[in-house]
């Protein structure tokens, strides 16, 4: 892909999974980048790509102004996928859906930044069922105040080398041979890691009429939560016996790993947030559209084999 008189992409919440990915395809497409994350040790993995610079930020307005100064387009990838409970949502959401977008579209505002690409999640609504979903939802509102374009990216789970997701089922049927787990048949669309970045290249300077514009991003294929653990056991060379839990054990299942200090793999907002289907939504004018999209079967066998 070729860039045109746009160079300087910014990603916010550059130093995740997808925000590495997506800085090194940057990189080898010949844009400048600026990757703003909290803390710079976290982009160590990336520091040696070209045309990087890597600034650290605070949520607020003044700091992410100055980060971004320069900037032709900014990427958000920032979202947080656990939290206390509150109302509506909980602490954490709030300043990493809510204010981090509100300091960001201000900043972006006064830099004069022509566009916006913001990776949500497929579905988010009003009154959608966890806080996660509402507050992800709350924060594509904000994009309205917004005097550039806005390209707003609503990705099933997103798979591949480094991901959380079939990695970390993956590692789970390492250290044990049963895997408890509720709503097992709650369905999911995953795209693979490198569509995802292939859908953001593509939107980068691309302006149509509409001020804001909104896509699903989706796999080939859906799966259940049972099939994606099995997928996960048989292409890393480990078995698992998955057995489905009712939710309201899982619940309380949940519950206890919110608890136990360290990292938090499974919350009771999570639980809720599988009681909705991410997948594609049925007016197919809402999903970016690839010509050959990747399949589970076909990269998961590699980057899971090498996790033995």
């Amino acid at each position: 892909m070729l860039n045109d008189n746009r160079k300087t992409i910014s990603i916010i919440g550059g130093s995740g999974f997808i925000g590495k990915a997506l800085a090194t395809s940057l990189s080898k497409n010949g844009f400048l980048i600026n990757i703003l994350t909290t803390k710079r040790i976290n982009a160590r993995p990336i520091w040696m790509l070209s045309n990087l610079n890597v600034v650290e930020f605070s949520n607020n307005q003044t700091t992410m102004s100055a980060a971004i100064q320069g900037s032709d387009v900014v990427v958000n990838l920032v979202g947080r996928l656990h939290s206390k409970k509150g109302y509506p949502w909980g602490k954490d959401f709030d300043e990493a859906h809510i204010k981090l977008v509100q300091n960001l579209v201000k900043a972006c505002n006064d830099q004069n930044v022509k566009e916006i690409i913001h990776v949500s999640a497929l579905g988010v609504s009003e009154s959608a069922p966890s806080e996660y979903l509402r507050s992800k939802y709350a924060a594509e509102k904000i994009f309205e105040q917004f005097k550039g374009k806005s390209v707003i990216l609503r990705p099933s789970v997103v798979f591949g080398p480094g991901d959380s997701f079939m990695n970390l089922f993956a590692k789970m049927q390492k250290y044990s041979p049963i895997i408890p787990m509720a709503l097992t048949r709650t369905q999911f669309q995953p795209i693979y890691i490198g569509d995802l970045i292939e859908i953001i290249l593509r939107c980068i300077n691309m302006y149509k009429n509409k001020k804001i514009h909104i896509y699903e991003c989706v796999g080939p294929e859906i799966f259940t939560l049972y099939e994606i653990i099995k997928f996960s056991g048989i292409y890393s060379g480990r078995k698992a016996m998955v057995i489905p839990l009712p939710k309201l054990i899982g619940l309380i299942q949940a519950f206890i790993l919110e608890k136990i200090p360290g990292p938090t793999l499974m919350s009771r907002d999570n639980i809720a947030s599988m009681g909705v289907p991410s997948i594609a939504t049925r007016n197919k004018e809402l999903v970016f559209q690839l010509e050959q999209p990747t399949s589970i079967h076909k990269v998961a066998p590699q980057f899971l084999s090498k996790s033995k």
